[in-house]
């Protein structure tokens, strides 16, 4: 755990740069050299794991024996990569070195080209809300596509756009209801609609909505079909952890609570700016789209939740818009950071705890 402190504490640090004024090459050269470290950091600790993080065994059984009877429960894009990796090697840590590569590249590409004024904000959050990768499965891989065929969304580059989520989704199914973020990004949407929107959602979430869907759609699939025996493969899984873990509804309603406390706020941001943020609105279409699905499913069916956390990995880019919206506004930035640095290490200590002996201490090969 030790380790997790001390990164915590070095990216909040260069977070802070992000707000601090700059010669404009000085900035340059600081956040080249920061930006190359930390991928290096990060893709170190990803690709040199060993028996730790979530679904270890079924990883690396899919990998290392890779039969038809151990890749029968993964989509067909990631069992294309482990094969083509697989023909050159059976060494589980070169899959995970190349694995990670892709994961973190995709990411921090897209965390550079556009948001350079607050870089080191991103991988902050990146850290306390996703592990930065470390730990990375399948929907990480799937989800660095997704963000990734945005910049197609902002360049209007459709057919690009269609060919990265199509990959993504052969990846991680979850990655499916991202087609329609070319519709959402663009979308003019009134902040009164998004607030009835988020209403009706939460209704139906806790009168539990979801599971009349679900039955819906495994009708419509087939029960015996792929996709419906893996959605309730994520069922059982799901009934597990709820078995384990505190009131479903009392974790709910505090996920709910929180992103009703953020909605608000990035609205106020979203106004004040006045457009001077050039992708914010974009984002929070996206983010918005997250919370429905999150608000409608998460109560009792985790697995459809899991389609929303493309579009909710936008909160991290909404943040930072509203950190640097209070750049010149030295106090109050001043109090804002403190508080998203306390609720981002909150956060992080929950990740963490969510499976703390798959985590803690990480094990690295040299361990074997």
């Amino acid at each position: 755990m030790g380790t997790y402190i001390i990164l915590f504490l070095i990216l909040t640090t260069l977070s802070f740069t992000d707000y601090v004024r700059f010669e404009k090459n000085q900035r340059k050269i600081f956040l080249v050299t920061g930006a190359c470290l930390f991928f290096l950091v990060f893709w170190t600790f990803s690709s040199l794991r060993w028996e730790c993080g979530t679904d270890w065994e079924s990883y690396y059984d899919t990998f290392f024996y890779f039969s038809d009877a151990h890749t029968v429960n993964f989509e067909p894009g990631y069992i294309a990569l482990v094969g083509k990796i697989r023909e050159y090697t059976s060494n589980y840590t070169v899959f995970l070195t190349i694995f990670s590569f892709l994961c973190l590249a995709l990411k921090f590409s897209y965390f550079y080209k556009f948001h350079k004024e607050f870089f080191f904000t991103l991988i902050l959050l990146f850290f306390c809300y996703y592990f930065a990768d470390i730990f990375a499965v399948r929907q990480n891989l799937a989800i660095s596509l997704t963000l990734f065929s945005t910049v197609f969304i902002i360049r209007k580059q459709p057919v690009f756009f269609v060919l990265f989520v199509t990959l993504a989704a052969s990846i991680h199914y979850s990655s499916i209801l991202y087609f329609f973020a070319y519709y959402i990004y663009w979308s003019k949407i009134s902040d009164k609609t998004f607030y009835y929107l988020a209403a009706f959602c939460v209704a139906l979430g806790l009168i539990g909505i979801g599971t009349l869907i679900l039955d819906l759609v495994l009708r419509a699939l087939g029960i015996d079909g792929f996709i419906g025996a893996k959605i309730n493969n994520y069922l059982n899984e799901d009934s597990e952890v709820l078995n384990t873990t505190n009131n479903p509804i009392v974790m709910y309603l505090l996920g709910v609570t929180k992103r009703f406390l953020f909605i608000p706020f990035f609205i106020f941001v979203k106004n004040r700016s006045k457009g001077n943020f050039l992708y914010f609105q974009g984002y929070f279409n996206l983010y918005m789209v997250g919370n429905l699905t999150y608000f409608v499913f998460a109560k009792d069916l985790a697995v459809f939740a899991r389609a929303s956390v493309p579009f909710l990995l936008f909160e991290i880019f909404l943040i930072g818009y509203s950190l640097y919206f209070f750049k010149t506004r030295k106090n109050i930035m001043v109090i804002i950071f403190a508080v998203i640095v306390f609720f981002s290490w909150t956060r992080f200590n929950a990740l963490v705890n969510s499976y703390y002996d798959l985590y803690v201490p990480y094990k690295s090969v040299f361990n074997i």
